[in-house]
């Protein structure tokens, strides 16, 4: 059965009541990732739109030479309702403001996220929306699975690809544990929906500023989260990723492992103080340490080694924001 939970486990009155008609957003952030796109497409054509729902496609292409528009011309007949947009402006932030913006143009009731290297299962336009209407949150997000390998990738690639499996179907318990608690989670924009009209109320934007950095999304969660938002989490809307072979490395995770802890620790202390800059740099330190004897000692099974790569990872970036440094994981 299905079962969505807010934040604060209670119903809120923001839930739009019976109408003859939503008008939903789903957009596709894309930059040379043809392959991919051509995928997320292809399952975006099967998936089940709810009656009484008007869904819209928008692509935005963030390379200015429009490489994308061909992928989505050929399949044009197949998607419904769709536009193709270029954002010339280089950067994950513009690019999704561009698309919050083109929501807002349409007059949509609630706009979604899901990244071009994912496919949605079946139903989860229809799970998304049907969490919004009985909860009322304003932003909602769901679980990402782990897709296949490539069908080219070798054995090394297999078994990351199985370690960064395992690691996210852990982190996706977790995260739906504490919805169901009342704990903390983070709602980000591979798997959201967002209430158009609280946002155009709010006038909420992604940091432009973090181009390079990556975390704009979880930057956006907070100042969504100051402003009052009301998150909530779908276990039942489920995206896959699938993972290109250049991110299927110990050394590809232990870089993202490290610029995500990099731009997260900044946005957590903006201002850092400075006695205390000897003993987190020995907390981190440590940390890294525990990472190498998880390496060795396997005590999360198969989810290990990259739970190993990024917690060394996590260290390193910690102790680089702590010295001055900014991720430019997206340089």
């Amino acid at each position: 059965m299905f079962k969505a939970t807010l934040q604060n486990g209670s119903k809120s009155a923001a839930a739009p009541q019976s109408p003859t008609e939503f008008s939903i957003v789903v957009a596709v952030l894309t930059y040379k990732r043809n392959d991919l796109l051509q995928n997320l497409l292809a399952s975006y054509a099967e998936m089940e739109i709810p009656s009484g729902i008007r869904s819209v496609l928008i692509v935005v292409d963030n390379d200015s030479a429009a490489s994308a528009q061909p992928i989505v011309e050929a399949q044009r007949s197949s998607l419904g309702e769709v536009q193709y947009v270029v954002e010339s402006r280089r950067g994950i932030p513009v690019a999704r403001n561009r698309a919050l913006d083109e929501a807002l143009a349409l007059g949509a009731d609630a706009v979604c996220f899901i990244d071009d290297d994912e496919y949605p299962a079946r139903n989860w336009l229809k799970e998304l929306i049907s969490c919004w209407k009985s909860t009322g949150a304003h932003l909602i997000g769901g679980p990402v699975n782990v897709a296949s390998p490539p069908d080219n990738a070798n054995a090394w690639h297999r078994a990351i690809n199985a370690s960064l499996a395992a690691r996210m179907r852990r982190k996706n318990r977790t995260t739906a544990h504490r919805a169901s608690t009342g704990g903390r989670y983070t709602v980000v924009t591979n798997n959201w929906l967002c209430d158009v009209r609280w946002l155009r109320r709010t006038g909420i934007r992604f940091d432009e500023t973090m181009q390079i950095s990556g975390g704009s999304d979880t930057a956006f969660f907070r100042s969504a989260r100051a402003a009052g938002a009301t998150p909530a989490w779908c276990p039942n809307a489920v995206v896959w990723e699938k993972l290109s072979l250049d991110r299927l490395s110990l050394s590809y995770q232990f870089i993202r492992g490290a610029a995500q802890s990099n731009t997260h620790f900044i946005l957590k202390n903006p201002k850092l103080f400075v006695p205390s800059l000897p003993l987190n740099i020995l907390y981190f330190a440590l940390r890294f340490l525990l990472g190498l004897v998880l390496l060795v000692i396997p005590v999360y099974g198969l989810a290990s080694p990259v739970m190993a790569v990024r917690s060394m990872g996590w260290s390193v970036g910690r102790i680089q924001a702590l010295l001055g440094f900014r991720s430019s994981l997206y340089k």
